[in-house]
């Protein structure tokens, strides 16, 4: 009994503490936007232009740290012996899952609700994998390198079906450091086989269907083994 009611009793600090921090976070941005919208308002004729990063999300980062503190109070939170034998339970079964690489966390974390633990013990498991997820991410975009995608399909495929986050893959497919031409060229030739077609339609599968850029589009029909009808 003592040892619930201590359990019981961390469980309240570590929310408390948690939503303290939330409330914090949520006030340093609201400060931030409102020096930012002073700083830049309609009373100023200073035109100001902000860098957009290819890719990038900017929530990300926000939410790579909120979920790095949740995973720490919850280390915190369930390490009472209560619950010590699911949790070491949990992060074997994590380990056997990461064994299947390259893997993302969120595909860990799906896979491993299948085995029915508590919220607490799948956090745990997975945050106590260690994990270099970024690299687990180029061991993903190199192992497609064989479907000949374009950088930008390659990013979706590692977001959608491979469940990186945003930076993972975009830092991922800056390491692979692939010939993004060369694949729009066997892109370009694996159309030979379905009959000829003409150069303004092919260029239109290159940059709309298969994301390559317009140079990298016209860098495949001009150096594809192919026959274009005129």
């Amino acid at each position: 009994m003592k040892e619930f009611l201590k359990f019981i009793f961390w469980m309240f600090v570590s929310i408390f503490v948690l939503m303290v921090v939330v409330v914090a976070l949520m006030l340093n941005s609201y400060d931030r936007a409102y020096e930012n919208a002073h700083k830049h308002s309609s009373y100023s004729w200073k035109k100001v232009t902000y860098p957009v990063e290819k890719y990038s999300n900017p929530i990300d980062e926000y939410n790579d740290n909120f979920e790095l503190l949740f995973n720490l109070l919850v280390k915190k939170l369930f390490s009472p012996t209560l619950v010590e034998k699911e949790f070491k339970r949990a992060y074997e079964t994590a380990k056997n899952l990461s064994a299947d690489s390259p893997i993302s966390m969120q595909a860990i974390k799906n896979k491993i609700k299948i085995y029915n633990y508590s919220e607490g013990a799948n956090q745990y498991a997975v945050y106590k994998l260690n994990i270099d997820w970024r690299e687990q991410a180029v061991l993903a975009a190199k192992s497609l390198q064989k479907y000949r995608y374009s950088k930008e399909k390659l990013v979706e495929q590692l977001i959608n079906v491979a469940l990186f986050t945003q930076k993972e893959a975009d830092y991922a497919v800056e390491q692979v450091n692939f010939d993004w031409k060369e694949n729009a060229v066997k892109e370009a030739e694996s159309y030979v086989n379905s009959g000829k077609i003409s150069k303004e339609k092919l260029l239109e599968i290159l940059v709309e269907n298969k994301k390559f850029t317009q140079e990298e589009a016209e860098y495949a029909i001009e150096h594809a083994k192919i026959d274009l009808l005129d």
